[in-house]
């Protein structure tokens, strides 16, 4: 990871250099004007220096107290930056007229200033003006510079005012004039360096949390199609099993009564005739069922409580087969919500139908009751069986929406075919009866 340069310490450095510069200033043309009054070196200093101020110790008095304000400004700008943003804003105009104020009082012999109160207004802006203010304020410290402003307006300068000191003293104080001012140069070209690349490094990011927003966005466009189709198998899932329980249902009953029919037709015509109307009676039963499966599919199906609507069924099954059929039930049905009393009808619907077409059975037993888990559901018959089980469409369906609602369903062929079914209801006030 890239070392980040600390813009709070090298504004710290910036503000140091600038007072001590303007200290350094104003105390050289002070100390040179008493030196030239203690020695008698007046006219000296005049030929050196051609213009001076109207007062070197008010031009060092008003230094050091512009100096300290600027110090006072920048701490309490620290301190309240961020918890009241007004101060921050106040204290800025602040320094920008403070900032005028040194470059008239020293006759624009230092600008730093104004690059350190540049520094201050770019770290502050959160907008993307940076670059703006950058520009503005370096052609703002350009045109405050003294051997531009010379040329048109008499100024001292305190470059004259080195003059006046011995050979060796000129050294050191230009030494450290240009060092200080060209530090200062330094460190705000610095600060601006390292805050473009704080900008750049902050449209990278962004840019890379885009990149990602916009992958997750294409993965959950791709979920949706996944889910969507997901939805539509299991919607035609749902209808195969609806057609299956509902016209299977009809057909079988229909189809075991015909072949009553025309067991006994030539012997008691009579009994086969009112076979046949029992089984008209199935075969628009069926229609209606049909109807009523359609309905539910658009989520207005039958209202008629599930105890109703299982009594219902095994009456007309049993009227068109010819068989017995015992329904036993100690549960409140109507306390179950509709996906689980759903389940539990066409289980029960489908298992009649087995054992009707398949087990060629001549009694059913129904047995519904409560279980630690729920509900215990027992369908067995006295049909033919099988020697091994194999699953088909129905029982198919049957284990799936047994299972969609957490429970579990087995098949037993001993005797005939057992269906067991154990699944959780969520209604706890369930009871028996």
């Amino acid at each position: 990871m890239k070392h980040k340069i600390n813009l709070l310490e090298l504004r710290y450095v910036m503000l140091g250099l600038n007072m001590t510069f303007c200290l350094f200033m104003s105390a050289v043309i002070f100390a040179a004007s008493q030196l030239a009054c203690i020695t008698g070196r007046s006219a000296e200093l005049l030929y050196s220096v051609k213009i001076v101020p109207r007062s070197p110790k008010s031009l060092f008095v008003c230094t050091v107290l512009l100096c300290i304000a600027m110090f006072l400004t920048f701490v309490m700008r620290q301190l309240a930056a961020k918890h009241v943003r007004i101060i921050t804003t106040v204290t800025l105009y602040i320094d920008a007229v403070l900032n005028v104020i040194i470059v008239f009082v020293t006759n624009f012999n230092t600008n730093g200033f104004i690059l350190w109160t540049l520094a201050n207004i770019i770290y502050h802006i959160k907008s993307n003006k940076k670059f703006l203010v950058m520009s503005l304020g370096s052609l703002l410290y350009m045109l405050c510079n003294y051997d531009l402003i010379s040329v048109f307006v008499p100024l001292f300068s305190v470059r004259n005012y080195f003059l006046f000191y011995e050979r060796n003293m000129q050294q050191r104080l230009f030494f450290v004039y240009y060092i200080m001012r060209d530090l200062n140069f330094l460190c705000f070209v610095t600060f601006c360096i390292e805050v473009i690349r704080r900008q750049k490094s902050t449209i990278d990011e962004i840019r890379s949390l885009y990149a990602k927003l916009r992958n997750a966005n294409n993965e959950l466009r791709e979920y949706a199609d996944i889910k969507e189709r997901m939805g539509e198998t299991r919607e035609r899932n749902r209808l195969a099993m609806e057609i299956h329980d509902t016209v299977g249902h009809s057909l079988t009953g229909i189809s075991v009564g015909v072949d009553t029919c025309l067991a006994i037709m030539d012997a008691n015509p009579s009994a086969a005739k009112n076979q046949l109307k029992v089984i008209s009676g199935v075969a628009k039963q069926g229609i209606a069922d049909i109807r009523r499966s359609v309905r539910a599919l658009q989520d207005a199906g039958d209202t008629s409580p599930l105890g109703t609507q299982i009594s219902d069924m095994l009456e007309k099954t049993r009227l068109a087969a010819g068989i017995v059929i015992r329904y036993r039930c100690s549960l409140q049905l109507a306390e179950m919500d509709e996906d689980e009393g759903n389940a539990i009808f066409r289980v029960v619907q489908e298992s009649v139908i087995n054992a009707i077409r398949h087990g060629h059975a001549t009694e059913i037993d129904i047995q519904i009751s409560a279980h630690e888990k729920g509900l215990l559901m027992i369908i067995s018959d006295n049909g033919i069986g099988c020697n091994a089980f194999e699953s088909g469409f129905g029982t198919t369906h049957m284990r799936e929406r047994v299972s969609m609602l957490g429970g579990t369903i087995d098949f037993y062929s001993q005797d005939g075919f057992t269906v067991r079914v154990v699944m959780p209801v969520r209604n706890r006030k369930m009871r028996e009866e």
